[in-house]
């Protein structure tokens, strides 16, 4: 089942969270120190400014989110945009439809808030590692690409 999290998720999510960042291709972000009441506040504040979107398994497990949080483009800061965090399925879960179900249930939820003027645009980011997965058939269209430096 696909569904918008509430406060009584929050450790399970979490924990998908910290499964997300060991997976990154930045080691800066595995085995993460944070601080437990700062990212419990900032759920509680996507579940109002955002979306924290779960799905669970047949036995009602949390076994992926999308999380996204609205935020203003520093230029102009009437531009929001709805911008996707983390959208992540745990590897037992990868052969089924969860991540495909998490990113439909997004693009409602975006389409909703351009709809009522909330934001202008909504974004999803892959990472190098991510499936491929060719969204401009599905829709997107590519408008930037991030690189991190590592030296020559």
């Amino acid at each position: 089942m696909i569904r918008f999290a509430d406060l009584e998720d929050f450790d399970r999510v979490m924990k998908l969270m910290i499964n997300f960042a060991n997976s990154s291709p930045l080691e800066a972000h595995h085995d993460p120190d944070f601080d437990y009441r700062r990212i419990q506040h900032l759920l509680a504040q996507l579940l109002t400014h955002g979306c924290v979107i779960v799905g669970e398994d047949k036995q009602g497990e949390i076994q992926g989110i999308l999380i996204a949080g609205i935020s203003e483009d520093p230029w102009l800061p009437h531009v929001k945009t709805l911008r996707e965090m983390m959208w992540w399925v745990e590897p037992e879960q990868r052969n089924s439809t969860m991540g495909y179900k998490l990113l439909l249930k997004y693009i409602e939820f975006g389409e909703q808030m351009q709809h009522r003027g909330v934001i202008d645009a909504f974004t999803l980011t892959n990472m190098t590692q991510s499936p491929d997965f060719d969204l401009e058939k599905r829709g997107w269209r590519k408008v930037e690409t991030n690189y991190v430096y590592r030296g020559k």
